[in-house]
């Protein structure tokens, strides 16, 4: 069963006396790609803000894995986020940009305070509702302010007491794998040292060899075509001669100990050390595809490779959710298309939780594992995006997710539903005998047939060429219906159309 990892519980936020997000009910759970989406104005980049820490709810609660943090501000909450215009530091290089978190950003600590809490936070919200309860006499009150405060302090002493153990375990940690390394570059160096004859011999026959090289340049005056064939020898001789491993081999030594200053001084910090840095961000701008773009700036790059930098920046320090605020918006079609693809696949190899907000439709049902459809701060529907578009709940989703002809009709009874005076089977039936429906049928779902076969018959108003597909607008007893087929029709031409019973989607009425 999957874990829920965030859970926005009765969320309201107003501005200025309007209700942005009313009352709101949502939890993800770990490792999905979740999208809310929606029209300007519906709450969907608010939301993203409340579960961030950049906006505070005027009530309700942000649980993140078990923990109330409706008070925790955004850089002690285990998120990173990618905003719509990158936020980059112009001043800095894509290298510097993207280690920015790592530098001056303690995760492992601020995880350490989270588990902490955790084990309290039970106890002290059970204490928050019985504080809040008027029956209680003076004595008991105090009692439990004085058993919070309590808390507080233990909470404070328990993790100075955990952050000791901790970096006294990595120093250990690193005690342990910096001495197995530095025993196997000095065995090198040892067999290094002991081989001199090797040397030695090495050293005469690379001096023969020169000789004989210039006598036979000296001889030869085809020696610039052939004078290669010694080329190899040479450079294997030299490499022996001038012990070139050894030196490697001393200079490996000198680095690695040098290392495990730096890592020991960042241990006590619970910090990462320079060359552990360089290589997260190395890592980063792999999976981005930004490998050799280290000390490119800022205004050096495309749209496109800013996004990846904000991308690599948000992902560097391995939150467990990562928010996106409309990071494609600004991208042209042909490159959007492409990010889109890349970033579910980033999503899927860096197994965290991606919460991303956008308006565009197409983008929310190709790249999620569940879609949010929000309006006027309340959710319309949740789902998978085949639920989404196949089964809409109501009007405003089935107009907004995708094209839809919305028509009013009758149940019949037995699975049958009647539009237009004409009878359909259909897969619903969740409805009375009798009671009036809205029936949706996709534009695709509509299938053009010979007059003589038709349930209905519609006359073309207009025709318009989509690329892949013909756009015809036809009418039916004066409602106009959307349809899309391969093949183009006349303007003022009758149409005979057909529907298979499971195209047909029945909904109440609102």
């Amino acid at each position: 069963m999957a874990k829920k990892i965030i859970e926005l519980r009765n969320i309201v936020k107003k501005f200025d006396d309007e209700v942005v997000v009313n009352n709101l009910n949502l939890y993800v759970n770990e490792n999905e790609f979740i999208t809310l989406v929606g029209p300007s104005g519906c709450g969907k980049t608010t939301t993203l803000r409340i579960i961030g820490g950049f906006e505070t709810p005027d009530s309700g609660e942000i649980i993140l894995n078990g923990e109330v943090v409706n008070d925790l501000p955004p850089y002690q909450r285990p998120i990173n986020t990618v905003f719509q215009r990158y936020a980059l530091f112009p001043h800095l290089n894509v290298f510097d940009n993207i280690a920015f978190g790592l530098r001056n950003f303690n995760r492992i600590y601020e995880e350490l305070k989270s588990e902490v809490r955790k084990q309290y936070e039970q106890e002290r919200r059970t204490l928050q509702r019985k504080l809040s309860d008027r029956a209680l006499s003076k004595a008991e009150r105090q009692e439990i302010k004085s058993r919070l405060r309590a808390i507080r302090k233990e909470i404070r002493e328990r993790i100075i007491e955990e952050k000791e153990k901790l970096i006294e375990q990595k120093l250990q940690e690193i005690e342990e794998r910096y001495t197995e390394k530095i025993e196997e570059i000095e065995a090198c160096i040892e067999e290094e040292e002991n081989r001199e004859g090797e040397v030695r011999e090495a050293r005469i026959k690379l001096r023969e060899l020169k000789e004989k090289v210039l006598e036979e340049k000296k001889n030869n005056r085809f020696w610039s075509k052939n004078g290669s064939k010694y080329a190899k020898e040479i450079r294997e001789l030299k490499k022996i001669a001038q012990e070139e491993e050894l030196i490697n081999l001393e200079k490996l030594l000198k680095q690695t100990y040098k290392r495990w200053e730096e890592e020991k001084r960042a241990a006590k910090k619970l910090m990462l050390s320079p060359h552990l840095i360089e290589e997260e961000v190395r890592k980063a701008l792999k999976l981005v595809k930004l490998e050799g773009f280290e000390k490119r700036k800022v205004h050096q790059l495309s749209g496109g490779e800013q996004q990846r930098v904000a991308i690599a920046r948000a992902v560097v320090n391995r939150p467990k959710i990562l928010l996106l605020d409309e990071p494609l918006a600004a991208l042209d079609l042909k490159l959007r298309q492409n990010m889109q693809y890349e970033l579910k696949e980033m999503q899927r190899k860096l197994g965290i939780t991606f919460i991303f907000v956008t308006h565009d439709q197409e983008e929310a049902l190709s790249m999620s594992d569940t879609v949010v459809v929000m309006n006027n701060g309340v959710i319309q529907q949740i789902g998978t995006p085949e639920d989404i578009y196949n089964e809409p709940k109501n009007r405003f989703v089935a107009n907004f997710i995708g094209e839809s002809n919305i028509i009013r009709g009758r149940y019949m009874g037995d699975k049958k539903v009647e539009i237009f005076g004409a009878v359909f089977d259909c897969v619903d039936e969740n409805f009375k005998i009798g009671e009036e429906c809205d029936v949706v049928i996709r534009p695709e779902d509509f299938d053009i047939v010979p007059l003589e076969k038709a349930r209905l018959v519609a006359t073309v108003d207009a025709t318009t060429f989509r690329g892949v597909h013909f756009e015809i607008c036809a009418t039916i007893e004066g409602q106009e219906l959307v349809i899309h087929q391969y093949e183009n029709v006349k303007v003022g031409d009758k149409i005979g159309l057909s529907v298979d019973p499971y195209e047909i989607h029945l909904m109440k009425v609102e």
